[in-house]
């Protein structure tokens, strides 16, 4: 499993790079202006490696916030070819990052995103239960296939 804190610094849009530490300050601000919080991650096989990419985002309609943070990692290990695998390292990403919010800010309603579907084309409906139990069962609210943006679409951006 990837330790999220195995990276220094988290990325914003711009490509500043913000320490842990300055991180967990900006997150806090924009939880204080009332942000709502969204957490996702994806991958992509690139050859023998995988690449994640965990992201969260902040957003707040009245107040114009509308921003995100990530860290990418590059993994060599041909386990991730495996679905499973892959969405097991994505959901762990996922939960830390989410964890890391719940530490700064107990009572703020963290949305995690996973990159799964519960139609019957989907390859990752056979893990529908076990992603849910573990989100859900870690107190965070869960949201998949087609509404798990911060996932499919600002995660997904990073992997490429």
């Amino acid at each position: 499993m990837i330790d999220l804190d195995r990276k220094q610094y988290w990325i914003c849009p711009s490509g500043e790079q913000l320490t842990n530490f300055e991180f967990l300050a900006k997150a806090k601000s924009l939880i204080l202006q009332e942000s709502r919080v969204y957490v996702g991650t994806d991958s992509m096989l690139r050859g023998d490696c995988c690449i994640f990419a965990s992201v969260i985002a902040f957003h707040n309609n009245e107040k114009n916030i509308a921003t995100y943070y990530y860290k990418k990692f590059r993994v060599a290990n041909i386990e991730y070819r495996n679905i499973k695998n892959k969405i097991t390292e994505e959901v762990n990403l996922s939960v830390q990052a989410a964890q890391k919010i719940s530490k700064i800010s107990p009572l703020t309603n963290v949305e995690v995103h996973v990159d799964i579907g519960a139609n019957k084309e989907n390859k990752t409906r056979s893990m529908m239960s076990i992603v849910t139990g573990w989100v859900s069962g870690m107190g965070y609210d869960l949201k998949i296939k087609p509404d798990c943006w911060a996932a499919f679409s600002i995660a997904d951006n990073h992997t490429k």
